[in-house]
């Protein structure tokens, strides 16, 4: 028989006979038995159905998540309470998919039919909405295209993207990994020894990390070190969104950084032949390493976005470094100006979370460490929102002394000042700074000692 259940797009493309058929073993069996309606529970919902099956199964389900007998007859009661006995076909159908009920043994084979068939006809129906998006009088490169990949995405994975993990399983991993630590540490750990040693050991997936510090005071020598701590010695995925910078501009610092090079010599194209030789060295291991450089004008939340659904397909990505917050598009929505920050910020965060990736996120400060004696940042100087700080896990503040006073005994120190660390100590490491290689090391003699996990240390 047809029923016209009102069925949406998803439904509206008719599976086969033998997936129909399919339905009807497996709902048959459902309200016949407990444990077939849990074996294929683990494997379909009531939505994966396509015929009158579903509301039977979806009834066998609700008596079950409440505890009552799974029966026929509480099933066709169920029906009945919720308005849909008669518009499945009574209790003629019931008998029917009683007659045509799954063995125990074959409930597993046919729930995974329905599955695969409910998740192709989520496909279709993703590919016909992104249609209507790309037809559409309305449409933005930049956010549709991202809105077409998330519907194919989220067709795709199917119930699997979001379903609820049980606590227990969540216990047992944790009091697994207590009693049998992992040899090494989920996340990306931070390029400076002292750091990692007594502050953040990595950044884990799901962070935002914000460093923030005034202008030229250091900002983008610390995304660069990050980016190449994470992606020439540690080989993990990183991706560098650049919104000051052009990728040569980023190249160059690295160059230096990692050839041990002075910067200005190679802005200013006047390298010595050893040099070039070291440069050429440093930049095949560059190129060889997973480093991206993502230097697009008006990048903006939407674009970061689009870009990491994109990268997911290739493989994990280690840690993105957003260099920095200021510089990012704003929303059109939205005219205020400290909204506008407040929502990339915590855009940012969820972001992190979605694609299961710690976000280094890099911001100004307003000026008022240069209106204090001593210029040390506060936390609450973080440019245009407040926000910011209640979204970050962490934030790491710059301060040198010696960008106030050339003088300063302090002067080639640069102070991280851990003014936020979620689950962590605060504190403050100091670290050497190398202005002339473009980059940060570690005070400790840099040259002594066998180069460590994310270490970064002069040659």
């Amino acid at each position: 028989m047809t029923t016209d259940l009102g069925l949406s797009g998803f439904e509206r493309w008719a599976p086969s006979d033998a997936v129909i058929a399919a339905e009807i073993a497996v709902a048959g069996a459902a309200m016949q038995s407990k444990t077939a309606l849990e074996e294929a529970s683990d494997l379909v919902t009531a939505e994966d159905f396509f015929s009158p099956a579903r509301s039977v199964f979806a009834a066998a389900l609700a008596l079950l998540a409440d505890g009552k007998p799974v029966d026929p007859a509480s099933v066709f009661g169920e029906l009945t309470a919720r308005g849909d006995a008669e518009r499945v076909g009574g209790g003629t159908y019931l008998a029917k998919l009683m007659e045509h009920a799954a063995t125990a043994g074959s409930v597993t084979y046919h729930a995974r039919r329905i599955a695969a068939d409910a998740r192709r006809r989520r496909i279709h129906l993703a590919c016909s909405q992104g249609i209507q998006v790309a037809e559409g009088a309305d449409w933005d490169a930049e956010t549709d295209v991202d809105r077409i990949r998330k519907l194919i995405d989220e067709a795709a994975a199917g119930r699997d993207a979001h379903r609820d993990t049980d606590l227990v399983d969540v216990v047992t991993e944790l009091l697994d990994e207590l009693e049998n630590p992992p040899t090494t540490l989920v996340g990306v750990a931070p390029p400076y020894l002292d750091l990692e040693r007594d502050y953040i050991p990595t950044f884990k997936p799901g962070q935002l990390i914000v460093i923030a510090a005034r202008p030229s005071v250091g900002k983008s020598l610390v995304a660069v070190d990050i980016a190449r701590s994470a992606a020439l010695r540690d080989g993990q995925r990183a991706v560098l969104f650049t919104l000051e910078m052009s990728k040569k501009e980023v190249l160059s610092r690295l160059f230096a950084a990692e050839a041990t090079v002075k910067h200005d010599h190679i802005t200013g194209r006047r390298v010595s032949p050893d040099e070039l030789e070291k440069i050429s060295k440093a930049s095949w291991r560059v190129t060889e390493s997973p480093l991206i450089i993502d230097d697009s004008p008006n990048c903006s939340l939407e674009h970061i976005r689009s870009r990491l659904r994109s990268l997911s397909r290739t493989g994990e990505t280690g840690i993105v470094i957003i260099d920095y917050l200021q510089l990012l598009k704003s929303p059109a929505k939205i005219d205020i100006r400290e909204q506008q920050v407040a929502a990339q910020s915590r855009g940012l965060k969820l972001m992190a979370r979605e694609f299961g990736v710690p976000i280094v996120l890099l911001a100004q400060l307003n000026r008022g460490p240069t209106q204090r004696a001593d210029a040390i940042p506060r936390m609450s100087e973080i440019r245009e929102s407040g926000a910011v700080e209640q979204d970050a896990d962490i934030v790491i503040l710059l301060h040198r002394e010696d960008f106030y006073e050339p003088e300063s005994k302090r002067a080639g120190e640069v102070d991280l000042i851990i003014e936020k660390n979620r689950g962590g100590k605060r504190g403050t490491v100091t670290l050497a700074h190398q202005l002339h290689y473009s980059r940060f090391v570690d005070m400790a003699n840099p040259t002594s000692g066998t180069p460590t996990r994310g270490h970064l240390r002069a040659v």
